[in-house]
């Protein structure tokens, strides 16, 4: 038995002075996996002109939710905010076009508009009719221009920490952009650690290996990311006068020490938005639902129930 442990007890030491790729992947992707399946989804894909688009679902009998992540994101984001949906409603969280394990396609140009249809697309795919939304960052942005092309299709909508929003006070990414520094896109693993601080207010527990495989595969992308920036840039626009034209129960959640999208972003959905609910969550960072999951959670289930048929 000694000799057992004197083994295993090297073995983790030969890990630890090595740092072997394929082992670190080996753990991280059986985390992935564990955090998954305590949420209770799986993986899933549809392909539709060539792209494809990934997804993991949760199977429900109830209302279907849809999720969207952010820039550089995936659909991994949610996982832990799913665990305090109740087990009536379907959830499916999707990488969005170029994220995730969706198509990377360095022949398309990834514009807001293009990456909305993209998500169009998999929503037909999937057969998905009538469902409740909601997008953090760049999926929010996503999500009210979906909205605005399908209102028959969306119940509600869920804006988390929004981009797409002009604010009244410059964040601190806008800041950095001005001085030609852009923090959403690191190229070393310095950059992704100091990308970490930027995402969140306080980062949620990451068990070893998770952040060096994170900060590799964010490394990676960089090129790819660095390409769909500046195409989402090409195009971009301010929603705010868009806004009215959404006819539907809008809850907005906003972290109050988002360095990304300013809080004070809220006060445009306020004056703009004909039917919403504000939730500022403090000394929270830019993903609630990364940062604080249960608490999240528990302002989109109560939304939920005050709007949906589940309630």
């Amino acid at each position: 038995m000694r000799t057992i442990v004197r083994t295993l007890a090297a073995l983790v030491l030969v890990i630890l002075a090595t740092g072997c790729t394929s082992i670190k992947n080996g753990l991280y992707d059986l985390g992935i996996s564990t955090e998954r399946s305590l949420s209770g989804m799986k993986e899933g894909s549809v392909v539709v002109d060539g792209q494809t688009t990934a997804y993991l679902e949760r199977p429900g009998n109830g209302e279907t939710i849809v999720l969207l992540h952010g820039f550089g994101a995936n659909k991994d984001n949610w996982v832990r905010f799913v665990r305090y949906i109740p087990s009536e409603y379907r959830v499916i969280a999707l990488d969005l076009p170029g994220h995730g394990d969706s198509s990377r396609l360095n022949d398309r140009t990834y514009t807001i508009s293009f990456i909305t249809d993209g998500f169009a697309q998999g929503v037909e795919a999937l057969g998905l009719t009538r469902f409740h939304l909601a997008g953090n960052s760049m999926g929010g942005y996503v999500s009210m221009l979906y909205t605005l092309r399908n209102p028959q299709t969306v119940a509600t909508l869920c804006l988390v920490d929004t981009a797409g929003i002009v604010s009244p006070q410059p964040s601190d990414l806008q800041r950095a952009l001005e001085q030609g520094h852009n923090p959403l896109i690191p190229s070393t693993e310095k950059e992704f650690y100091a990308l970490m601080d930027y995402a969140f207010y306080k980062k949620p527990f990451l068990p070893w290996p998770a952040p060096s495989v994170l900060a590799r595969m964010s490394v990676e992308s960089s090129a790819f990311n660095k390409k769909m920036w500046s195409d989402i840039n090409f195009q971009r626009s301010d929603m705010a006068p868009l806004l009215p034209d959404l006819h539907l129960p809008v809850l907005v959640i906003w972290g109050d020490r988002d360095r990304i999208t300013n809080v004070s972003a809220t006060e445009v959905l306020k004056k703009s938005l004909s039917s919403q609910d504000t939730v500022i969550m403090k000394v929270c960072g830019h993903l609630p639902m990364v940062e604080r999951p249960k608490e999240a959670a528990g302002y989109y289930v109560s939304f939920l129930r005050k709007h949906g048929r589940s309630g």
